[in-house]
């Protein structure tokens, strides 16, 4: 049953599945293109995501109704204000109270729940009106949220868990320990009651059957690219990215600069790289708090290494096109970076370009599989640029890697084959039949 509901902004609309994630949608690759599969599916789709600047609450992208939620409300706003008045009163014991809670060592995991506690309750009366038979939930802290929307709706729960979450460097260390333990319950107690599980990489998967026996699934919908046709190199992109005088071989790293990716390496093997006609350019959102871009202005790499802005999703095979060469240097501190299958290696595949990638095991078994690439130990700048030299000085190399990678991705590496199992999925929650999904993505 297809159930009518109503948009931040008053207009009806319909959905049959509702998606949350605790992202900007613009930059989410993933969640694009899943929800225009289901949209050529036939389900309406309504995709809940965080704020994004110069964007409208509610809008229509590509068919899919989207809703960004703002993360602070007017209650928080309204209870800030009470404390600050009880804190000013000359009667007390409530002022006491007040300062004895503020300056408590659990302040800051309180405020943060309570402020989590009020978003989550923001997504969740948004879910609950878009009235969906399907609540997909779009990793780990989303899924309180789309399990109550089931629970309370008799709805039907997905859990697509992007990353080995509880694994993840991201959470061991910038998660407090009390809200480590909370999720690592979360999981534990929601993710075996999910109708429907999917995991990104067959590693990953595995890890989570052997965490939660009685999970359903995981199915397998890796986050490979729309099919696209090869683009020309741009000279102006090739400019932006570094490339001021040609000949010159342009290396390119697009995703998150964060830590433990091989960024700090690879700032030292650009140091190493002076000389020769190569740039290195990283597109992509900083979150390393400006570590990695210090770095490289304490290495003085700015003749070698250049930092793009991220782009929307949609702009990126431009970018990549125009480069000469994918890096993928993720180190394996976590089990979620050992068995990682990002999605920039399958993105450097579909461009024809060739990597230089590091030595771990799903990333590694693709190179190799499919000679499409130099693997070096990420840990190390002089490998890491000992590899970008090869790659450099043997143009009809790498032209061969290029297209061996090419090949591949085309044939085996599409969000075609993601979305057939997609299909599969949603076919078998809604217990009926839906039309196949033609070649595509995020369009």
């Amino acid at each position: 049953m297809v159930c009518r509901s109503r948009s931040l902004d008053g207009r009806e609309c319909r959905s049959e599945v509702c998606m949350i994630v605790k992202n900007q949608l613009w930059n989410d690759a993933r969640v694009k293109k899943e929800a225009s599969t289901l949209k050529r599916m036939g389900l309406s789709v309504t995709i809940i995501a965080y704020p994004e600047e110069g964007r409208p609450e509610s809008e229509v992208w590509n068919n899919v109704q989207v809703l960004r939620v703002p993360r602070s409300g007017a209650l928080k706003a309204r209870l800030r204000k009470a404390l600050d008045s009880c804190e000013e009163d000359d009667r007390g014991l409530l002022r006491r109270m007040v300062a004895a809670l503020r300056h408590n060592p659990m302040k800051k995991f309180l405020g943060l729940l309570f402020h989590s506690l009020l978003y989550q309750a923001r997504l969740l009366r948004h879910a609950l009106a878009t009235g969906a038979e399907v609540f997909h939930s779009h990793d780990l802290d989303t899924l309180p949220v789309c399990a109550a929307a089931a629970f309370l709706t008799s709805g039907k729960l997905v859990y697509d868990s992007h990353e080995l979450w509880l694994e993840s460097r991201r959470h061991l260390l910038e998660t407090s320990r009390p809200f480590r333990v909370l999720e690592k319950w979360t999981e534990e107690l929601i993710a075996p009651l999910a109708d429907a599980v999917i995991a990104v990489t067959p590693g990953r998967a595995g890890i989570m059957r052997e965490m939660y026996p009685d999970m359903a699934g995981p199915d397998l919908v890796p986050n490979y690219p729309p099919m696209i046709p090869r683009m020309k190199k741009s000279g102006e992109v090739r400019r932006s990215l570094g490339a001021w005088e040609e000949p010159c071989f342009v290396f390119l790293y697009q995703g998150i600069l964060g830590l433990h990716r091989g960024l700090e390496e690879l700032v030292d093997a650009a140091a190493m790289l002076r000389g020769l006609p190569v740039r290195i350019a990283l597109v992509g959102h900083d979150r390393s708090r400006g570590v990695i871009p210090e770095y490289a202005a304490e290495r003085m790499t700015a003749d070698v290494l250049t930092f793009h802005p991220p782009v929307p999703s949609e702009d990126l095979p431009g970018i990549t096109a125009s480069a000469d060469c994918g890096l993928l240097l993720f180190q394996g501190s976590c089990l979620n970076h050992t068995y990682s299958l990002p999605n920039k290696l399958f993105e450097y595949m579909m461009a024809g370009l060739p990597i230089v990638a590091c030595d771990l095991p799903e990333i590694s078994a693709v190179v190799r599989r499919h000679r499409c690439g130099v693997l070096v130990d990420a840990g190390d700048p002089a490998s890491i640029a000992d590899g970008m030299r090869r790659v450099a000085a043997d143009p009809a190399g790498a032209a061969e890697m290029g297209m061996n990678g090419y090949l591949a991705a085309r044939d085996l590496y599409t969000w075609h084959n993601s979305a057939l199992t997609l299909h599969g999925i949603y076919q078998r929650l809604l217990g009926r039949r839906l039309p196949l999904p033609g070649p595509g993505g995020a369009e």
